[in-house]
């Protein structure tokens, strides 16, 4: 095999792991952050309207990672795809950020135990906004990347 070969090879790969990668660390947070509204829907003294909304933020969330992980599925990931992931991980990032302290502020007045598991939940929903890459890093990247340059992780 010749080199520009195995260097083709190894892109792809390299582009399905991080885009999968993306998409895993997206899947765990936000199924944190699913099983608080879950005791959010499960609680009746919530008003509806706060459990169907952060229901609907967080299903949206879910449809469009799991949207890039079908495409991923469907066939050798390319440029296109690895930067849908990570826009779908910015994205869910911050529904992050307004579902997790709704849910928890929601929740506020359980006992003890459930208020340790209920703070464990949210510690790792939070941490989505920690693993790389940062966004603030990515900007470049992916303006470039819309102005129709290639697709680099910083």
């Amino acid at each position: 095999m010749r080199a520009s070969s195995l260097d083709g090879q190894l892109h792809v790969l390299l582009t399905a792991s991080f885009a999968w990668y993306q998409l895993l660390m997206t899947g765990s947070r936000l199924g944190a952050a699913s099983a608080l509204v879950e005791r959010v829907l499960l609680d009746d003294r919530v008003p509806e309207s706060e459990r169907v909304r952060l229901m609907v933020e967080t299903e949206g969330a879910m449809s469009a990672a799991e949207a890039v992980a079908c495409r991923i599925d469907a066939g050798g990931p390319d440029e296109s795809t690895l930067a849908d992931s990570l826009h779908v991980r910015y994205c869910v990032q911050d529904a992050l950020s307004r579902v997790v302290p709704r849910a928890v502020e929601l929740l506020g007045d359980l006992d003890p135990t459930a208020s340790d598991e209920v703070g464990h939940l949210a510690t790792c929903a939070n941490e989505l906004a920690l693993q790389p890459p940062a966004r603030t890093r990515m900007t470049g990247p992916l303006a470039a990347y819309l102005a129709g340059g290639p697709l680099t992780i910083a």
